[in-house]
């Protein structure tokens, strides 16, 4: 049997972080990805490629919504067919997992050899979830439906903000493990065989084409000046939930990481990723006339929708 684990989290919460530490605890496995995006184009992807590991890349959605489940479902067949021992499935940021246990049970007859379902991870952002969790249902279903919760980036928040979060989590699943960590250290293989998936029935899922958030895709137009491009971020923020990407700055290439009110921009030196950035907007299409604006203090030649 291939032993499964999924990592659910909002959008920067860390989940690209925990994958990170999981393959390397994990680098004597025979392992298997299946990686979810909900813009059109993948960024994670190339953060998480490294060689002797089959990986599938799912973009454009969630994998629990109708837009693109039946690639789901044939990506986890074909993953069954794989020489591999884990199979770690990371959902866009606004997935709901709640479905899980009915993807399993449809697939279950298609399969080469079949999964050990060990549960959810649940990435928690401790600065994030107490706000978003409460206008957006996924964030508390990831939460309902996991074995343990890992809440992440306990160095930037008191000790009153995690004990609210612990709190908070309990009330939603009084079952899970929690964990308190930053950059999602702590030990990951100790955890990986306590996880147990629990009893919770499978519900129908929030993700659905209706419900979608908007997202679209900025790209380049040659090289693209830092101190510039963080006013523009800077100025995106307070309207989008994540802005993410790899853009041309001089004669390298620059990684963008922005959530909440933390913007990392940052020396990307790993293999040439897809250029572009990618922005989910927290207000719909309002967002094209925010970036329109903005692109005006100067990157307007630089950046285009």
């Amino acid at each position: 049997m291939i032993k499964l684990v999924l990592l659910s989290g909002f959008l920067g919460a860390g989940k690209t972080t925990l994958m990170t530490n999981i393959l390397n605890s994990h680098a004597h496995e025979k392992v298997g990805l299946i990686i979810n995006e909900f813009g059109t184009e993948g960024i994670d992807g190339p953060l998480l490629a490294r060689d002797g590991i089959q990986m599938t890349e799912l973009n454009n959605g969630s994998i629990f919504c109708a837009c693109i489940k039946d690639s789901f479902l044939k990506s986890m067949i074909e993953m069954s067919k794989q020489d591999i021992s884990y199979l770690f499935i990371e959902p866009s940021g606004l997935a709901d997992p709640s479905e899980m246990g009915k993807v399993l049970e449809t697939i279950a007859p298609r399969l080469e050899k079949q999964y050990d379902y060990l549960g959810i991870v649940c990435v928690v952002d401790a600065e994030t979830f107490p706000k978003l969790s409460t206008v957006l249902p996924a964030l508390t279903r990831q939460v309902e439906y996991c074995s343990a919760a890992i809440i992440n980036k306990a160095d930037l928040v008191d000790e009153s903000r995690l004990e609210a979060i612990s709190q908070q989590i309990k009330d939603i699943n009084p079952n899970c493990e929690i964990i308190i960590t930053s950059y999602c250290r702590f030990d990951i293989p100790a955890l990986v065989q306590r996880l147990s998936p629990g009893d919770k029935s499978a519900q129908d899922s929030t993700n659905t084409p209706e419900s979608r958030l908007f997202s679209l895709v900025l790209k380049p137009q040659g090289s693209v000046p830092v101190d510039a491009l963080h006013t523009f971020v800077e100025k995106l923020m307070p309207h989008a939930y994540r802005v993410k990407g790899f853009l041309p700055a001089g004669d390298s290439m620059i990684a963008i990481n922005a959530v909440g009110g933390v913007i990392k921009i940052e020396p990307w030196t790993g293999e040439s990723p897809p250029h572009g950035l990618v922005v989910i907007s927290a207000v719909g299409m309002k967002i094209i006339s925010i970036i329109t604006d903005a692109l005006k203090d100067g990157l307007g030649g630089n950046l285009r929708l």
